[in-house]
């Protein structure tokens, strides 16, 4: 690991040694003779910008230690290698069954099915379903299309789940990219409406989704138990880390960053940011609830709180604990029982000792 980091703190300098000019005398405001050069001075970056009809240097960026920039925080790191430790993806067999509306898109088609697979064979050890899980997939156009394909397995009865994604159409156009696994008492499915203009890419989105299939699993079908934080953050948590393994290493804090700051896409004008302790208590009680409300898509408290709640748990207790966690929701009991059983902690106390100043510093830390 010192020797993997000491060569890549080597290439970096080296690149900014031969591509960085030496400047006298740099610092914002002053002249520099060409947009775009950059030139390192004390700890920090400056590049060359216009500003009129004048080239001056901007303020200056820190710059961040390698080390921080890959494995971010020693509760990321310590939660990375956890992961990664138990988590070694073996072959699957097909665990899927496909339905297509007649205007899927092909490539996205071919990703679906080969990052469902990848996915899932990160998480063989806890998943052995023997029935075919239903995927379906369709674009902005399929809406009835997949209500119908859904009728046959009992699907969404109460048309609620339906209504929702019609609402997702009018509100976001060509940005569209929904995916559920829905709280259901029975056997669930994924379903997948997607903008035919959005091109198929390498992101977190479908090990995300498939991490609801293996939390509806554990559960027996009870993971609208979870409190909001952690449904979707663990599957941030999970869904980040299976791309992180599949690119490179960085990708996780990277995409961590995203998904912190992705409330700010949100309609809550709230800035996380600024939060004191006691506002972050207020509102980490209230992810406890359903998917409904402010932890939803709308708002996006849920995915980068949760994310940072997630990998907390993560760091401290393992890849087992969680499982087990996961596992508990099954019971008929208050699931905070379940958590200080577990960790050894009641939520609460939790949250004030260990989650509230891990997001304080986290978010501290990546606002730099």
């Amino acid at each position: 690991m010192k020797k993997a980091l000491a060569s890549i703190v080597s290439l970096i300098l080296l690149a900014v040694s031969l591509s960085l000019p030496a400047h006298a005398a740099v610092k914002a405001g002053a002249k520099c003779s060409k947009v775009g050069i950059t030139t390192i001075v004390s700890g920090k970056i400056f590049t060359c910008k216009k500003s009129g009809k004048k080239l001056t240097w901007g303020k200056g960026i820190i710059l961040k230690p390698i080390a921080e920039l890959i494995f971010g925080s020693p509760e990321q790191s310590l939660a990375y290698e956890n992961m990664k430790s138990e988590m070694a993806p073996q072959p699957v067999q097909e665990l899927f069954r496909f339905h297509y509306s007649p205007s899927a898109v092909q490539s996205f088609k071919d990703h679906l099915e080969s990052d469902l697979r990848v996915s899932m064979s990160y998480w063989t050890q806890v998943y052995d379903n023997k029935v075919l899980f239903n995927v379906f997939y369709g674009t902005e156009k399929d809406l009835d299309w997949l209500i119908d394909a859904w009728r046959p397995y009992g699907f969404d009865k109460n048309n609620g789940f339906a209504e929702d994604l019609r609402g997702r159409i009018q509100r976001e156009g060509s940005r569209l990219n929904a995916g559920a696994v829905p709280n259901q008492s029975d056997s669930s499915h994924l379903s997948i409406l997607r903008h035919s203009s959005f091109l198929a890419r390498a992101d977190g989105f479908i090990p995300h989704e498939n991490t609801h299939i293996i939390q509806q699993y554990l559960s027996k079908s009870h993971k609208d138990r979870m409190p909001c934080w952690l449904r979707e953050g663990s599957a941030n948590l999970f869904g980040n880390f299976i791309l992180a393994e599949k690119t490179n290493r960085n990708t996780y804090s990277l995409t961590k960053r995203n998904d912190m700051n992705s409330y700010l896409s949100g309609s809550s004008g709230v800035d996380l940011r600024v939060f004191t302790s006691e506002d972050w208590f207020k509102h980490l009680k209230s992810l406890e609830g359903s998917a409904s409300g402010g932890c939803d898509y709308i708002y996006r408290f849920a995915y980068g709180s949760g994310l940072l709640l997630s990998e907390l748990l993560m760091a401290d207790g393992g890849f087992n604990k969680m499982m087990d966690f996961w596992r508990a929701f099954s019971l008929e009991k208050d699931w905070r029982l379940s958590f200080k059983e577990i960790y050894g902690s009641d939520i609460d106390s939790w949250y004030l000792e260990k989650a509230i100043p891990y997001l304080l510093r986290e978010y501290v830390r990546i606002s730099k």
